[in-house]
């Protein structure tokens, strides 16, 4: 069963990135898309755990701590109605369903994709373009770093639509053949065109190297959908997102080599510079440790 699990915050890019969610999975009989809201307030860690002999302050910052809770309660269900109408109104069967979990995202994010065991996170992405949020990270590049599962993260930015032509980016991984056919499952009902690129520092063996990926990729499944390039460039982010541009592509996919670390071609700075910069959504898949 193809299933989605997209956290909300039910700002204007939570939505994007559940409209993104939605009209993914609409083409896919029996699909579930899950919105999660993850409550959090900083009030809670003022108002003791009992309302017995609260002081004034207490009293006040508990009523305003249950406004809130209430007021993201009732903004999860007029979320949760309005994609149902959508997807009604789409002819869509896409069974939509709701969580309110109390918590940090970073933290309940991967919990409920372990208990829901979605196919794809997908997620919105602010995109900032501070220092501070390069090294030290986002939600986003948190949930990857813990998620058992591929994450989907479509910047504030993006108007553009769900993939025709996808980048898989391979510095040619144990799991490239794996995760691309992974990308084919996900995606596999919009039948997409797949590049295969490689960032050469070395473009003889490298050569080589994409020959055999491209040999084992033959094996049991056709590869009239994919094509090869091997590029040359210093800063692979760049040259990345020049090929995007130029190929029109829709979505970037790339596999990290072990869970709980950005390393290989795709070292920290550079995987969580594409993720917090791509101005395109950015699919992680996550390799084995």
């Amino acid at each position: 069963m193809f299933r989605i699990l997209t956290p909300v915050d039910f700002s204007e890019g939570s939505n994007k990135a559940c409209h993104y969610a939605m009209q993914l999975a609409a083409g896919v009989p029996g699909a579930k898309l899950l919105l999660l809201h993850c409550f959090q307030d900083y009030l809670a860690d003022a108002v003791p755990a009992s309302a017995a002999n609260l002081n004034p302050s207490e009293e006040l910052a508990e009523r305003v701590l249950h406004r809130n809770e209430t007021e993201a309660l009732e903004q999860l269900e007029v979320l949760y109605e309005k994609l149902k109408q959508k997807a009604r109104s789409m002819g869509s069967s896409l069974h939509i369903d709701r969580t309110f979990t109390h918590g940090l995202p970073e933290e309940e994010i991967p919990e409920q994709a372990e208990r829901f065991r979605p196919a794809v996170v997908i997620m919105n992405t602010k995109g900032e373009s501070s220092f501070g949020r390069v090294v030290f990270g986002t939600v986003s590049t948190k949930v990857i770093d813990e998620a058992r599962v591929p994450v989907l993260t479509v910047p504030n930015q993006y108007d553009g639509a769900i993939p025709g032509r996808i980048l898989y980016a391979t510095d040619f991984g144990k799991t490239d053949v794996a995760d691309i056919d992974r990308v084919r499952q996900l995606f596999g009902h919009l039948q997409p065109m797949i590049y295969c690129v490689h960032i050469s520092d070395d473009p003889e063996q490298d050569r080589e190297k994409l020959l055999v990926l491209q040999q084992n990729l033959q094996h049991g499944a056709p590869e009239n959908d994919i094509r090869y390039a091997l590029l040359e460039g210093e800063d692979v982010a760049e040259a990345l997102q020049d090929f995007a541009r130029s190929e029109n592509i829709d979505l970037l996919a790339l596999t990290t080599q072990g869970r709980g670390t950005f390393d290989s071609l795709f070292n920290p700075s550079l995987a969580k510079k594409m993720v917090l910069h791509a101005p395109l959504p950015v699919l992680v898949f996550q390799g084995k440790a």
